[in-house]
Formats: C-alpha cells, sequence, structure tokens
C-alpha cells in the first residue's frame, strides 16, 4: 500500500496537515521539504511552490491552509489506485500571459505558462485528450477582470463546468509573475461556481492595453484603432484578425488617390 508523507517547510501547514490525518487514523510520515522520495507510489503533500521548486518522484498533492480538507480527500481516493481516477481539476492564472496547472483527484501533475490568452482554450482541450478521468472543473483566479471573464465566457460556452477562486488566498508569499504556481495555489482551492456568462465591459485601460500589444504583436508596424480594439476586448475579434483589418484599411487609405490628387489629375498638363 502506498504510503503517505508530509513534506514541507511551512510548520503551520505541516501542523495541520498532521492534526487532519490523525482524525481519520491515517498512517504517515513526515520528512524534510529537501529530501528525495525513492518509491513512485508516495503519496507526499507540500505546497505549490515547494512541489514545483522541490520535485521529487511520487505522486504530489498541493496544499494550503484553505484547502486541507479537500487536499486530505485527495490523499484518501489516491489509496485507493490511480486507476479509479475521476476528477481532472484545472487551475487557470488569467491574464496576457495565463499560469496554467492540472490535478488528477487532487494529485499534482503539471503546470504551464502560456504566451498568449488564444493559446488557453487548445491547451486545455489538449489536456482532455491525453488525461483519463470522468468530471473536468475549471478554477480561474478572480484577477484581470476582463481576461477573465472572456475566459469564463469562452469556457461556459463550451459547457466546462467553471469556478472563480479568490486570488487573495493564493498569491501570498509568491514570487512576482510566476503565473504557474498562481495556477496551481488556485486549482488547489474551492471557489463559487460560475451559471452564467459575463457581459464584457472593457475599459479605457483596456483598450490602450490592446493597441500597444498590436503594436508589438506586428513589430512597430500597425496600431489598430480604439474600435477594433474595442471588438477585441469583448472577443469578437482576435488580435490576429484586428491587425489584419487595420493593414487592410491603412493600405487602401494609402493606394487611394485624396481629392486633391483627383483634382490634379484633372487639370491640363503644363505642356
Amino acid at each position: 500500500m502506498a504510503r503517505l508523507v508530509i513534506r514541507t517547510e511551512d510548520f503551520q501547514l505541516s501542523f495541520k496537515l498532521i492534526e487532519a490525518l490523525r482524525s481519520r487514523n491515517l498512517k504517515f510520515e513526515v520528512i524534510d521539504s529537501h529530501t528525495e522520495i525513492v518509491d513512485h507510489s508516495t503519496i507526499w503533500f507540500s505546497s505549490p511552490a515547494e512541489i514545483l521548486e522541490q520535485p521529487t518522484v511520487g505522486r504530489s498533492i498541493p496544499v494550503s491552509l484553505d484547502s486541507i480538507e479537500s487536499a486530505v480527500y485527495s490523499a484518501i481516493f489516491l489509496l485507493r489506485g490511480i486507476e479509479n481516477s475521476v476528477f481532472l481539476t484545472i487551475g487557470i492564472d488569467p491574464g496576457p500571459y495565463p499560469g496554467l496547472a492540472w490535478l488528477v483527484d487532487g494529485a499534482f501533475i503539471g503546470v504551464s505558462q502560456l504566451a498568449s490568452v488564444v493559446e488557453l482554450a487548445p491547451a486545455i482541450e489538449k489536456l482532455t485528450q491525453s488525461l483519463d478521468f470522468q468530471t473536468m472543473l475549471i478554477r480561474i483566479g478572480d484577477g484581470a477582470p476582463l481576461i477573465r471573464d472572456q475566459i469564463i465566457n469562452d469556457c461556459l460556452a463550451k459547457n466546462w463546468i467553471v469556478e472563480q477562486v479568490n486570488e487573495s488566498k493564493t498569491s501570498s508569499g509568491l514570487v512576482r509573475n510566476n503565473h504557474a504556481i498562481s495556477a496551481l495555489r488556485i486549482a488547489a482551492n474551492s471557489g463559487q461556481r460560475i451559471w452564467q456568462q459575463r457581459e464584457l465591459r472593457p475599459k479605457h485601460g483596456d483598450v490602450k492595453y490592446i493597441q500597444t500589444q498590436s503594436r508589438k504583436m506586428s513589430n512597430g508596424n500597425i496600431t489598430i484603432s480604439k474600435q477594433l480594439a474595442l471588438l477585441v476586448a469583448k472577443g469578437e475579434l482576435t488580435m490576429q484578425e484586428a491587425i489584419l483589418e487595420q493593414s487592410s484599411y491603412s493600405c487602401l487609405l494609402y493606394t487611394s488617390p485624396s481629392p486633391r490628387d483627383k483634382r490634379q489629375s484633372r487639370m491640363p498638363s503644363s505642356a
């Protein structure tokens, strides 16, 4: 039978885990977070950051002070055998460069930081094809409201189950911009179920940011209009489509003669 191990430097987290495991009469060991695990069947608890920074073999369960109960239930389920996988949980840290993390029955499987929001849905669909599970749950942090709501709408349109997680519970002690760790913490915490699509209300700063991104993506050649940026913000156009449309419009203006040119063309030649 697999053994349970607590492997964390967080004294408070370790203490709470010990209490929870003892209350269920589960046998476990406590080891130093730097100690290597050699048995692949070992199920071990650790904070999300420690799982990524100090990886080892076995089945790791990310846990925080707010998710101890669910982490212990995940461990109990894993003790039955990994062939009984039921839940795929995906955590998303929303933003221009989203963080993505995935758990199977509460056990850590992997993380990724994406280059753009456009890559998110294909990445999730690829995960669903490569992992064996019965039910999928998407947990998304509550930061970056416009991008968050775009992602929520996309997920609901695919009939995926979505929860919004309070990121104030997931961001303490994080290295800035470490979206992968944030996504893992989001995946490990329960949130509020989202049932309806969100109305997208882009702010002036959102539109300006999208215009700036269009300039970067076109290598400084094109800045899309505010009208096109607004359509991108609402998810009605992709950035690539907006840049192409802006480019076509600019070419049309450049190649079309101005009224002054037309007047000059009708004037008699000085020859």
